[in-house]
């Protein structure tokens, strides 16, 4: 509205401004905002300061009138050029945060806009000729603070010294902060009593001095400031500059808590989740912790997801742990945007969902978080969630390798030595390696090692190698337990072990290493190491074989069909040899036609054998080669193609295979292909 709606005119004479403002605070405090309003604008109208003042305030509070901070504004700085230090210090607050007065204007003006933007801005001007929002003016925000305060207003004063710390509209100037804290505080102004407690506490300018601090802090607490509280409970919670003292620091949450101080609500959770210095009271911690997560504090919102995800104190719920985990890292939490791209990694709370997971790591890995950057480098590596980005992979590795981490330096060394993403560069992956070797990290020792065994960027050097190996080996790393069992079976240039050899590879199976388990297996199986034991070797194919080794699989498929060292299962066996064909295991498939095509474990399909002969034979097998062969020769499920059939015998035969020869010469000559029953290969050919 027109400020200078309200002005008398001639046939409403000015009464004495005193008790025009007299009238205007008496119907304020009535809840009478309109006849308040008449009074101050009045007064205002005759250059009362006071009165131009308090018209600020209502505009600025759309009391009796549409609030307008454009409105506010223009009265609070008549009255400020008048030398009103309240009027001055409220003009600095309004320039220092900038926004808009309560009252729905711009609410109003951005409904009516989106109808007709014309008709709005044009009922705007009428309206609000002043501006319904003001930007924030650190500038002007001083000024007018600095003016308050040279009149000796305590809080201007606080404030003005907070502008000075914090360099708004003008340098950071921690000793002119000082000084300003120094004058409130002597006027017994708790802000500036607690930013006093500021400056000693962090070094704003002087010394740290946490006792001094403390002592402000003091101050400003028992006067009711909940920062000052907070501050100081957790002083008392840390002890640090004063003895500590959980129920103490307990207590002052508690008070700043009651006044709406959400990181002291959180902090007092905290307390309640552990007993500390209070009784603990799991209800009531999540109580807290929910409300001060309402209030928008991030940490409370970490914290409770937490608390959902662990059950503590109440019926664990990964869908409300990971609804917490949002709002925290919608609100920038970085921790917060690690376990929610963890929770959608493994669908737990969320769908799984790897595009999104990948979303929150890079977020939280922008903010430097460390295992987000590692997992990130890790999704672009594989292509998980991600276009697979060997570049941004290394770029990951690189930030998370700086800050230490072991696994990230070993990931970034391998990607210098293959040249994936970056430069290949063997000196840099020594040096990261080197680096990762001194931080205790296995991976890292174990392809040292073998860089020494080679000599590849470094000296060859077998007794280094064998000390890098042993240091991985005895904190289990299994793959280091493997390349020893390589290195004193004499095949890593060391001089024969054998016994140490077997312990080493005995060692790795257990420690869940696949390659190990198909070298005990097969060692157990044909005696190399001692009496041969069918049953052994079957169970480590067996662990071989539930981890996906596709030797193993088949191997376990040949012994449940033979019954050496299980029971003889030719189901089982067939279902092995399916998991083994799948992977591509040329024998596996041969074997899976043969039962495919006998019906022997499995019901007879002579074209699913088909299918499988066809694998194995363009793998090279001569004797699936042969058996399509026969197919062709003898129209076997598909029409007889003599030609088709010389050419899968020759393939066969150029192998050396007597059986594909004989076939071949037999389409050459008077005798006849006759069928063969194909039989189960028990080894590789």
């Amino acid at each position: 509205m027109n400020p200078d709606a309200g002005s008398p005119t001639a046939a409403d004479p000015i009464r004495p401004a005193g008790r025009l403002i007299r009238n205007g605070h008496a119907a304020r405090a009535r809840g009478s905002y309109a006849k308040a309003f008449a009074s101050f604008a009045k007064a205002a109208a005759a250059g009362d300061a006071e009165g131009q003042f308090q018209l600020g305030l209502l505009y600025a509070r759309g009391e009796g009138v549409v609030g307008s901070l454009g409105d506010a504004v223009v009265w609070l700085r008549r009255a400020a050029e008048r030398g009103h230090a309240e009027a001055q210090h409220q003009l600095s607050l309004a320039y220092m945060h900038g926004g808009q007065a309560d009252g729905g204007a711009l609410t109003w003006y951005n409904s009516a806009a989106a109808v007709d933007k014309a008709f709005a801005d044009r009922n705007r001007e009428l309206m609000f000729p002043n501006g319904i929002a003001i930007p924030p003016d650190p500038v002007e925000a001083l000024h007018w603070c600095r003016a308050a305060a040279e009149q000796g207003l305590a809080p201007a004063q606080a404030n003005l010294a907070l502008l000075n710390a914090r360099g708004l509209g003008c340098e950071i100037d921690y000793a002119e902060a000082r000084r300003w804290y120094a004058a409130a505080a002597e006027q017994g102004n708790a802000a500036g009593e607690f930013g006093l407690g500021v400056i000693y506490a962090n070094g704003y300018g002087v010394e740290i001095d946490l006792p001094t601090a403390a002592t402000w802090y003091e101050k400003a607490a028992a006067k009711g400031n909940a920062d000052a509280q907070t501050a100081l409970a957790l002083m008392f919670d840390a002890g640090q500059g004063v003895e500590r003292d959980p129920a103490r620091a307990a207590a002052l949450f508690q008070q700043a808590a009651d006044l709406g101080n959400a990181r002291a609500r959180h902090h007092l959770a905290l307390h309640l989740l552990e007993g500390d210095g209070v009784p603990q009271n799991l209800v009531m911690a999540e109580t807290h912790l929910r409300r001060a997560a309402r209030m928008g504090y991030s940490a409370a919102m970490l914290n409770l997801a937490r608390l959902h995800i662990s059950g503590h104190g109440a019926a664990p719920s990964q869908v409300e742990a990971a609804l917490w985990y949002r709002a925290a890292a919608d609100a920038g939490e970085a921790e917060a945007q690690f376990a929610l791209g963890a929770l959608f990694a493994r669908g737990e709370g969320v769908p799984k969902r790897l595009a999104d997971a990948a979303r929150w790591f890079e977020l939280a890995a922008g903010q430097g978080h460390l295992a987000a950057q590692f997992n990130i480098a890790v999704f672009y590596q594989n292509g998980t969630g991600v276009e697979r980005d060997l570049a941004k992979a290394a770029s990951w590795y690189t930030s998370a390798a700086e800050q230490g981490m072991a696994m990230a330096q070993t990931k970034l060394a391998q990607l210098c030595l293959a040249g994936d993403g970056i430069p290949q560069d063997h000196q840099a992956a020594v040096m990261w390696l080197r680096r990762a070797a001194e931080g205790h990290d296995a991976e890292a020792e174990t392809v040292l090692a073998t860089l020494h065994l080679h000599g590849t960027a470094v000296e060859r050097d077998a007794t280094m190698a064998e000390q890098l190996l042993r240091r991985a080996a005895d904190r289990g790393y299994g793959p280091a337990l493997l390349q020893l069992g390589h290195f004193y079976a004499g095949d890593r240039g060391a001089e024969g072990n054998q016994p140490e050899a077997i312990r080493c590879y005995r060692a790795a199976a257990e420690a869940g290493v696949v390659a190990a388990q198909w070298i005990v297996a097969h060692k157990a199986l044909t005696g190399a190491w001692g009496p041969r034991d069918a049953a052994t070797a079957a169970s480590w194919f067996r662990r071989a074989a539930e981890a996906g080794h596709g030797g193993a699989q088949f191997q376990l498929g040949v012994m449940y069909c033979t019954g050496e060292g299980v029971p003889r299962d030719l189901a089982e066996g067939t279902a092995w040899y399916r998991r083994a064909a799948e992977q591509g295991e040329r024998i596996a498939q041969y074997n899976l036609g043969v039962m495919l095509y006998r019906g022997e474990g499995v019901a007879r399909d002579p074209d699913a054998a088909r299918h499988w002969y066809e694998k194995a034979a363009e793998q090279g097998m001569p004797e699936a080669q042969t058996v399509l062969g026969d197919f062709y020769a003898l129209g076997m499920g598909v029409p007889a193609d003599p030609e088709a059939a010389r050419r899968w015998y020759e393939a066969a035969a150029s192998q050396g295979h007597g059986a594909a020869q004989e076939k071949l010469d037999a389409l050459h000559g008077p005798r006849l292909v006759t069928e063969a029953e194909p039989l189960q290969a028990r080894s590789g050919s």
